[in-house]
């Protein structure tokens, strides 16, 4: 057995079995994705990484039975897999639950419009790698360089943007100093060697010499990359089974004796003066077509009640709402009123949804919110409206004073808002 072989075998050993372990960690978890949006995206972005991992196993067996030299058309079909390894990278980038916000992470508030883009860039990029084929008989060794540097400039750049988000996912989880150092290190050395091995094979002479070094320090690499994702993959599952926290709710068990709403007819928000509560009053119909009217009460104006508030109002205003946290609205809509009645909603039966902006199903006039001004007195209503604000200025003022800066919204926000909440019962 040669040292190449040697290599390539650890090599699908490593992957394959981190991607089978993978997979059944995503299989113990994925009927919880119907049970909540959380759920549904972390095991979304988990799978395409399996995906990943696996490209690299298929790299491996590909190299194992087809031991050629380092030919055009073998450099393309490398490159070709290696692409597909990038680009569920790439697409898992989104589905990672981080909280913190930046202009790289805005990137993927929108996951249909991410994925849709880094489909069609990775579709340009293979393209272009079938093209070089047909015109290789022309410039041979130009067509190497091109080819093996395109590869390894989105490699780095993928490296550095999932070790990015890795990083943060780690921190948020808790992880000391020394473990994001770790972090920080073995990405940086996981990218050094796409520059490395390359140019061994690349330039003549004496790089070439170190290229099984090179490799050794590859296979080392990869095995505390794919290491680091098992392990963080585990500790998020771990966390989310024990902790109640808000920012990854989830649902209980349905009851056995509960039942679904098929039919939404009317939502009234409102406050009641003599209970001194905090009501919302849905009428609906069950799978037997028989309507029901039930109450939620509350004496304090919690959080999802402000959602619901927040959504009635867009609707009669014809308003669509889109933000970094809708998925959690809609989530705790739906939940709060789940946890108190037998009859329960689902966010398909509530929500509409047109490329991630959404608004309540249900026609405007079978929407009432009573007593806005008395809402409108709250400091929590206030401040759910400021959060939301953008999603109330009109498309053309938008483009007007080009609010998809935030420097700009921030100034919009704060010259403006006032007089619009003074007005929204008008």
């Amino acid at each position: 057995m040669t040292f190449k072989q040697f290599y390539l075998l650890g090599l699908f050993g490593i992957t394959f079995s981190i991607a089978s372990y993978l997979y059944l960690l995503w299989y113990s978890h994925s009927k919880k994705s119907k049970q909540s949006i959380q759920y549904k995206e972390i095991n979304q972005g988990l799978l395409f990484l399996i995906f990943a991992i696996l490209s690299w196993s298929v790299v491996a067996l590909y190299k194992i039975f087809d031991l050629k030299e380092f030919t055009l058309s073998h450099i393309i079909n490398d490159r070709i897999l290696s692409s597909m390894n990038n680009l569920f990278l790439f697409l898992s980038l989104a589905f990672f639950p981080i909280k913190i916000k930046n202009r790289f992470t805005l990137y993927f508030v929108k996951k249909e419009k991410w994925v849709i883009n880094v489909f069609i860039v990775f579709s340009l990029v293979i393209s272009f790698f079938t093209i070089t084929d047909k015109v290789s008989d022309s410039f041979n060794y130009l067509s190497r360089l091109l080819i093996v540097g395109l590869d390894s400039v989105f490699s780095i750049a993928c490296l550095s943007a999932i070790g990015y988000i890795l990083y943060y996912a780690y921190k948020e989880l808790g992880f000391g100093k020394l473990v994001l150092i770790y972090i920080q290190v073995v990405i940086g050395m996981f990218s050094l060697t796409q520059i490395l091995l390359p140019l061994s094979k690349m330039v003549p002479g004496t790089l070439s010499l170190f290229y099984p070094y090179f490799l050794a320090f590859f296979i080392i690499c990869i095995a505390q990359f794919v290491f680091l994702l098992a392990t963080y993959y585990s500790v998020l599952y771990y966390s989310l089974s024990n902790k109640s926290n808000q920012d990854f709710p989830i649902s209980k068990d349905k009851d056995i004796n509960s039942q679904e709403i098929i039919e939404l007819l009317n939502i009234e928000i409102g406050y009641n003066n003599d209970k001194k509560i905090f009501y919302l009053k849905l009428t609906f119909k069950d799978k037997f077509q028989k309507e029901h009217t039930e109450i939620n009460e509350n004496s304090k104006l919690l959080q999802p009640l402000l959602y619901w508030i927040l959504f009635s109002f867009a609707k009669k205003q014809n308003v669509m709402l889109t933000h970094q946290d809708v998925a959690i609205a809609k989530f705790r809509m739906v939940d709060y009123w789940n946890k108190e009645s037998d009859f329960k909603l689902t966010q398909e039966l509530l929500f509409f949804n047109e490329s991630g902006h959404f608004e309540l199903k249900l026609n405007e006039k079978l929407v009432v919110l009573k007593d806005i001004n008395f809402f409108k007195s709250k400091l929590s209503v206030k401040d759910i409206f400021r959060k939301y604000f953008i999603c109330f200025v009109p498309q053309g003022e938008k483009t007007l004073h080009q609010l998809n800066n935030k420097k700009n919204a921030d100034k919009y926000l704060s010259d403006h808002f006032e007089t619009y909440y003074s007005n929204i019962s008008e």
